[in-house]
């Protein structure tokens, strides 16, 4: 019994689910050229066609690894400056018919989409969810923790849910004076209840504290105005500047809200747009 369970364990089950076009990263790897009496090989793509490997294709390991140190020759064929350091083989059983080859694992076009499912059942013929009708495809991510994408979040049909900070400002004209504090300005909604005309940002030094300088950087926030009458948002400095898709940006009429975007133009320059 114990020899049966040993052999199902040791089937491969590991599955990747295509984010994006992959025929840039699914390589075969054959034997070439014979090198001063060295067997030598290369890497090259499945297909060159994008629609041939699409996003959504479900790719299932077969137990197959290269290594780098143990397998030679494991250059991308796109930028053959660049060597791989493990990959594993897979079979695309969404393709017809299936086709193997091996990918990098961790590369951005692929993520896990399950770990645990018999090797005998067919990954296109996924249970449709009984919410939204949808096929199956990955799972979803419920963290503590940062989420930090160094490429685009795409989004279909939904919303984007953000938990924000909630401020209140009763009476202050500055909504802040300290950089270490000025953070709590991030994806925060501010809600101003008091009777000012004008409320002063931090200054250009003190948004770049939390922004840091890299050109593009930005944060959002919003005010709510519920005081009693118009109020302007002043640049801390001469550094920070207002722009916008209204003839007004820096000013907040009462019982309206202004969505607003800090955004780094510099080293020493920030813009802050009105949205």
């Amino acid at each position: 019994m114990s020899s049966v369970s040993a052999s199902l364990q040791a089937v491969p089950r590991r599955q990747y689910v295509s984010t994006a076009a992959f025929h840039t990263r699914f390589f075969t790897y054959e034997k070439a050229a014979v090198v001063n009496g060295v067997q030598r090989y290369a890497l090259e793509q499945v297909s060159t066609d994008p629609l041939e490997c699409p996003k959504g294709h479900i790719l299932r390991e077969n137990g197959r690894k290269l290594i780098k140190g143990v397998n030679i020759d494991l250059n991308d064929p796109n930028t053959t400056a660049n060597e791989y350091t493990y990959l594993v083989g897979v079979i695309d059983t969404t393709a017809d018919p299936a086709v193997s080859g091996f990918i990098d694992p961790n590369s951005p076009v692929f993520a896990p989409f399950n770990t645990d499912k018999p090797y005998f059942l067919d990954s296109p013929a996924e249970a449709e969810d009984a919410t939204t009708g949808l096929q199956d495809i990955g799972a979803p991510v419920y963290t503590r923790g940062d989420v930090t994408a160094g490429g685009q979040i795409t989004m279909g049909s939904g919303f984007f849910n953000q938990y924000r900070a909630f401020s209140e400002i009763p009476a202050s004209s500055t909504l802040s004076t300290n950089p270490a504090s000025t953070s709590y300005m991030v994806g925060a909604v501010i809600l101003y209840i008091g009777a000012l005309t004008n409320i002063t940002l931090p200054t250009t030094t003190q948004l770049l504290a939390v922004l840091g300088t890299t050109v593009g950087s930005s944060f959002t926030f919003l005010i709510m105005n519920r005081g009693s009458g118009a109020i302007t948002l002043l640049a801390g400095d001469g550094n920070t500047t207002f722009d916008g898709g209204v003839g007004s940006p820096a000013l907040i009429n009462n019982a309206t809200t202004g969505n607003f975007i800090v955004r780094v133009t510099s080293a020493t320059t920030v813009k802050v747009f009105r949205v």
